[in-house]
């Protein structure tokens, strides 16, 4: 199975933005140039809750033409995090808000099962979120997307967070691009075994490993370095793969 992280990244990106959704969760959004470039390679947009005040802000002190330039598709949750004024202006520019008084799910999952129910044939989802914070939201987010993954293996779930792009690699083979040359990415990786020990072998890397077992409390990749544009991960279990963004 083949990664492409970095075409998310590119403004000239050749992947199809028909079948990407971007969510945006409740986490400040650190980085206008990486939501800029998510925005531009996704064709729809849901704000998880109060991601939508975290939109909204970020264009605080900015002219309105600027506020009005991404205006999500869709605000969903419990919405007990969205602001009225942020609720009253997407309103005005037709955003469609969507109560969701489920409590047994989190705004990341009443969030994705929008996205599915909106985007017919939907193989991408970037998440823009966070693992800094508080640690429970961090590993809920982490265990959504193991779920998630697990649930719908033809899709594919990106966590583009403060400093890295994150994403699950399944049983098997994996083959990810990295192209550090672009200039996107820098050569710092890991390949953590979050979802429970598991045997890898790494090629690509600085540090290469041969049926290595792995897990938390154990041993563990992390603060390796890509080699190669490509690198290959094969896995027994799912693991974690994390590669630092530029900023």
């Amino acid at each position: 199975m083949e990664f492409f992280p970095l075409s998310f990244l590119d403004f000239k990106s050749p992947s199809s933005s028909s079948t990407t959704a971007l969510m945006i969760l409740n986490t400040p959004i650190t980085s206008p140039d990486l939501l800029n470039r998510l925005w531009g390679n996704s064709s729809l947009h849901i704000c998880a809750d109060g991601g939508a005040n975290r939109l909204f802000d970020l264009y605080q002190g900015w002219d309105t033409p600027m506020r009005g330039s991404c205006i999500p598709e869709e605000i969903t949750g419990d919405l007990d995090s969205l602001r009225p004024d942020v609720k009253a202006f997407y309103t005005k520019h037709r955003t469609a808000i969507v109560h969701d008084t489920d409590q047994y799910s989190t705004d990341f999952e009443k969030a994705l099962s929008r996205v599915t129910a909106s985007m017919v044939g939907v193989k991408d989802v970037l998440v823009l979120g966070s693992l800094s914070g508080r640690v429970d939201h961090g590993l809920g987010l982490l265990s959504g997307f193991y779920r998630e993954v697990k649930r719908r293996p033809e899709m594919r779930l990106w966590l583009f967070s403060e400093a890295s792009v994150s994403f699950v690699l399944p049983v098997g083979e994996s083959r990810v691009k990295v192209e550090r040359s672009t200039g996107l990415v820098t050569e710092n990786v890991g390949v953590l075994p979050v979802f429970g020990p598991a045997r890898i072998t790494l090629e690509g890397f600085e540090w290469d490993v041969q049926d290595w077992e792995t897990e938390m409390g154990g041993k563990v990749s992390t603060s390796n370095h890509a080699k190669e544009d490509v690198v290959v991960v094969k896995t027994d279990k799912a693991v974690l793969f994390t590669i630092e963004r530029r900023a």
